[in-house]
Formats: structure tokens, C-alpha cells, sequence
């Protein structure tokens, strides 16, 4: 891997396919939270390893796409970092275990991205120590890190789109969750190159969400737990 290949571009503005993604993204990771957590019955599980691995591409995707173009990769990086602390006692309190949230590894993928475009070893070495702290402990772990890797190489040279379809084998084995992941990465794909014309998300909405709607559906469970 070279610095050559995350070379920012000079294209600042928004891409017209990112409304899109980022509706299908927090839609589909909203579904697979409140089946996780609030949902009760027979659909929950399959609604989660069908609809809810659509999301994780998708973020990856936004992830590497910001990172690889903003004018300040690692302030971008911060405010992953940042999310990542906000949401954790919610969903650590959720899952009832010391486990780290997604955003922890997005976070790692940025700041490796940015060392790599600004040839700072300083973000190289923050990135090395959150990997450190994301093997065994944080959701989607390594492999999580190199999916959003291999969108930075996508982004770039569209033949590493291969390596996206060969994730959800190595992300979740040979079962139906990595057949639904699959299904996200063509979709993502589709969205990428279709550039459907949609209304694009406020910045307030997609910076906030994801801390949010965890601390929403915890203080849910808390409620409805102190009702039964």
C-alpha cells in the first residue's frame, strides 16, 4: 500500500450519490438495532442478518470517501473518535459486555488514511494503537478496519471493488449474514455509480445519529424494563 493511492482529489463538493448511501445506511443500522434491543417475536433475527448487514459497506464506504477528500482528514478522524466515546456506555450498557462500539474501528481506518495522505507518522501511530485495542474488543474488529481500507482502494481503482465482495465471506463465514453483507456491497455499488437524485441529510442529523439513537433505545429498555 502507497501513499500515491490516497492522494487527495481536488473535488470538494459533496458526491451525488452520498443521500442515498446515508439513508440506507442509518435506516437499515436503526432496523438492526431495535430488533437487536426492543423488538420481540420471530422476525427480529432474521430482519438483522438480512436488512441489517446492509449497513456496515455503506459506512465503511462514507468513511473512506471523507477521509480520502476532505480538506481535513484528521479532524474528520477526531470526530469519529469522538462519536465513538459518546455512544459507548450506551451500547456497552446494551450489550451487557466490555465490547467497543463500530466506531472505534472506523475511527483507526481514518486515522490511517490521513497519516498515509498527509505522511504524518503521528495518526499512523494513534491508528496502530486503537488496531491494538480493536483486536478481540471492538465490534467487526480488524477485519472491519481493512473493509473501510479496501473502499479507500475502490475509490481509487475501481478493480479493488473485488476485495469488497470477498469481506462478508471473511467478516462473517459462509451463512446468510455474509450473503445479506454481499447484497450491501452490490447495492452500495449500484447507488454509487446510479447516483440516485435524492435531498441531502443535514450535517446536524448524520454527525448525531448514531450516539443518539443508542442512548434513545437504552433509555427505552431502561423504561419498559422498570414497567414490567
Amino acid at each position: 500500500m502507497t501513499t500515491a493511492a490516497f492522494t487527495p482529489t481536488q473535488a470538494r463538493s459533496l458526491p451525488a450519490w452520498l443521500p442515498s448511501v446515508q439513508a440506507t445506511a442509518l435506516g437499515t443500522m436503526l432496523l438492526d438495532h431495535l430488533c437487536a434491543w426492543l423488538i420481540t417475536g420471530p422476525w427480529p433475527d432474521l430482519l438483522r442478518i438480512t436488512l441489517g448487514r446492509l449497513a456496515l459497506p455503506m459506512f465503511a464506504f462514507m468513511v473512506a470517501w471523507h477521509v480520502l477528500h476532505t480538506a481535513q482528514p484528521l479532524r474528520y478522524a477526531h470526530r469519529i473518535l469522538l462519536i465513538a466515546l459518546i455512544a459507548q456506555a450506551p451500547f456497552m450498557a446494551l450489550h451487557a459486555q466490555p465490547l467497543g462500539n463500530i466506531c472505534f474501528t472506523l475511527a483507526a481506518a481514518a486515522y490511517l488514511i490521513a497519516g498515509l495522505r498527509r505522511r504524518d507518522p503521528w495518526p499512523l501511530l494513534l491508528a496502530a494503537v486503537l488496531a491494538l485495542v480493536i483486536i478481540g474488543h471492538v465490534e467487526y474488529g480488524i477485519v472491519g478496519l481493512a473493509l473501510v481500507l479496501a473502499c479507500a482502494l475502490a475509490i481509487r481503482y475501481p478493480l479493488a471493488w473485488l476485495a469488497l465482495l470477498v469481506w462478508p465471506l471473511l467478516q462473517y463465514g459462509i451463512n446468510l449474514s455474509a450473503y445479506s453483507a454481499t447484497i450491501g456491497v452490490v447495492l452500495l455499488l449500484t447507488l454509487y455509480v446510479t447516483q440516485p437524485a435524492l435531498p441531502r441529510l443535514p450535517h446536524w442529523l448524520t454527525r448525531a445519529f448514531y450516539p443518539a439513537h443508542l442512548w434513545a433505545i437504552y433509555l427505552l429498555v431502561l423504561v419498559l424494563e422498570g414497567l414490567a
